[in-house]
């Protein structure tokens, strides 16, 4: 066949022909022009970067008859014979298929010789890496002291998997990937060489799948101009390779958007029915939702952007209608989703779910927002406190004391002595009810969220916040009742909090304590820690429970930023 590949055709043949490897030309170049070639290179990277083509030209620069030079003539029987790949001096080695030792002691023996007509003899073994361990012991001594006139070029997809015996004896050059711009220009100037109509949208199909591999991409050239003809459209492109066409990207975004969960699923049955792959598209995806975020942090007429010049305009206007917060959520959705799809039983599945997770995750709002409402919420500031001295309150500082007021035609009692529930009355003498017209207790009457607000364990438990004290504030949050009475502030502990007592009672936690109360009081105050008698522990714990949960500032701001009702409040220090 006389067909020559397009990927064989425009292989480089000198060192500024070499695209995206800057950095490793100009240094052969510098070692040739000052004679400082070493004896043995070591060339890594991807697949189709120019190792293998590198290590030509350096075989060419040094043999060339007007060498050594860093631009051979081309025109030379050595020049002919290297590009040819059947020069005499030149010797190319898969070390996939000779990866043992009794090919490598061959090799020992030809480096022996001198060269037959060049100046040096070169050998270039193409993925090394492939060796045997025998193998690369063999070659260590050759590799150290090499004869007069030999060089070696060791090519490697796999670096990590030389010895370090091996990569000491040589100089080592890394080959990056190619970015999409090269890639992109590269192709151009070969259409524009090929006489091939080609738009823009099309090289910047070929480019993305190419990934930054520009023999991968040339060979997909090749392929497109066999099934496209002299005149190649984005559209025939894109459906010849599988890619998944812009149009439904665009709409899949759009559709995220408008929050449209039903046209997200059609769009999966759609492109399940054209046979696209569906990992596939969300790879494609991923990069659509990166170019989405280079437009809202660069613009649109950003170099970053790996699309066609026709596209970033309705790129910018798309990236508009995001955050950058929901688009780094979007990311890092569709990221987790394409590794998941990759080992999933359903991957339609798989993927229906993933994307209408991207439906729902504007609607979530952030973790750091949410902490800052409740934070808000609970160091609101709070009014002195309503509950009468000597008298228990319960800790939700629901605004009723413990023991309720009685009515004003029975005998005041006397107040306990020590803190424990009122006593039952006698079941000689019970108390009469009062009647549903009957006035409720001015303590009882006030509204619940008045008597939030004025509540100072609130108070004291809203500078512990503002201070970062957790440790105090996790304590106060097992108190069941409290006392300020005489300059003594009395916390009450159930016993099955005991723990959380004697933390409060540490000479350090108690001035700490201490200190706040006299601040929120407003007045030098002493702190009483003690624990409730078993008898009364119902009484302390019940009353009023879930109004003081439903007026709870926090957990007003928590049900009315998820749009939550209180079910049950149940009382864990009674377990």
């Amino acid at each position: 066949m006389s067909y020559q590949v397009i990927a064989r055709k425009y292989r480089p043949q000198l060192f500024d022909d070499v695209v995206g490897q800057r950095l490793v030309t100009d240094t052969l170049k510098n070692a040739i022009q000052t004679n400082r070639v070493a004896h043995g290179y070591i060339f890594s990277g991807g697949r189709g970067v120019g190792k293998t083509s590198t290590a030509r030209i350096l075989a060419k620069s040094l043999n060339c008859v007007q060498g050594p030079t860093v631009t051979p003539c081309g025109e030379c029987p050595s020049c002919r014979e290297i590009a040819a790949g059947n020069s005499v001096d030149v010797f190319e080695i898969d070390a996939a298929s000779n990866r043992g030792i009794d090919e490598i002691r061959e090799l020992r023996e030809s480096v022996r010789y001198l060269p037959a007509r060049d100046r040096y003899k070169v050998f270039i073994i193409d993925e090394v890496h492939m060796l045997t361990t025998e193998a690369f012991n063999a070659l260590l001594k050759t590799l150290e002291e090499p004869p007069p006139r030999s060089l070696f070029v060791l090519a490697t997809t796999e670096p990590h998997k030389l010895p370090a015996t091996i990569q000491s004896r040589c100089q080592h050059f890394a080959f990056r990937l190619l970015d999409y711009s090269e890639i992109f220009r590269r192709l151009q100037e070969i259409c524009k060489a090929e006489k091939i109509q080609a738009d823009e949208g099309s090289l910047s199909v070929l480019a993305q799948a190419a990934e930054g591999s520009l023999r991968d991409a040339l060979s997909l050239l090749d392929q497109v101009i066999a099934a496209c003809g002299e005149n190649l459209e984005e559209g025939r492109v894109r459906q010849m390779l599988g890619v998944v066409p812009t149009r439904l990207l665009k709409e899949m975004t759009e559709s995220v958007h408008a929050a449209d969960g039903r046209r997200v699923l059609e769009m999966v049955n759609e492109l399940a029915a054209e046979g696209y792959e569906l990992n596939h598209f969300a790879g494609e995806y991923v990069r659509y939702i990166r170019n989405l975020m280079i437009a809202r942090n660069c613009g649109e007429t950003s170099p970053l952007l790996q699309v066609p010049s026709d596209e970033r305009k309705t790129l910018g206007q798309l990236a508009g209608l995001f955050s950058e917060e929901d688009l780094t959520r979007f990311f890092q959705i569709l990221l987790r989703t394409e590794g998941e799809l990759r080992y999933s039983l359903a991957p339609r599945f798989h993927l229906e779910m993933g994307l209408l997770k991207l439906v729902h995750a504007r609607r979530l709002a952030s973790l750091e927002s949410l902490l800052a409402q409740l934070g808000q919420a609970a160091a609101t500031p709070k009014q002195s406190s309503a509950v009468p001295r000597g008298s228990f309150a319960p800790s939700g500082g629901a605004g009723s004391p413990i023991k309720a007021q009685e009515p004003s035609a029975q005998p005041t009692r006397a107040e306990p002595s020590r803190m424990s529930a009122p006593a039952a009355p006698s079941p000689a003498t019970p108390a009469p009810r009062p009647s549903a017209a009957a006035p409720l207790p001015a303590a009882l009457a006030e509204p619940a969220t008045s008597a939030v607000s004025n509540d100072p364990l609130h108070s004291i438990k809203s500078v512990l916040f503002e201070q970062s004290n957790k440790f105090l504030s996790s304590c106060l949050d097992h108190v069941s009742g409290w006392r300020f009475e005489d300059g003594e502030v009395r916390f009450l502990f159930p016993k099955s909090a005991a723990t959380f007592a004697d933390l409060i009672r540490t000479r350090e936690q108690s001035e700490k304590l201490r200190a706040i109360c006299t601040q929120v009081l407003g007045e030098p105050v002493r702190i009483c820690v003690t624990l409730e008698e078993p008898e009364g522990q119902a009484a302390v714990a019940r009353p009023g429970a879930r109004e003081r949960a439903e007026n709870d500032p926090v957990v007003e701001a928590i049900c009315k930023k998820f749009e939550c009702t209180v079910v049950d409040v149940k009382d864990l220090s009674q377990e």
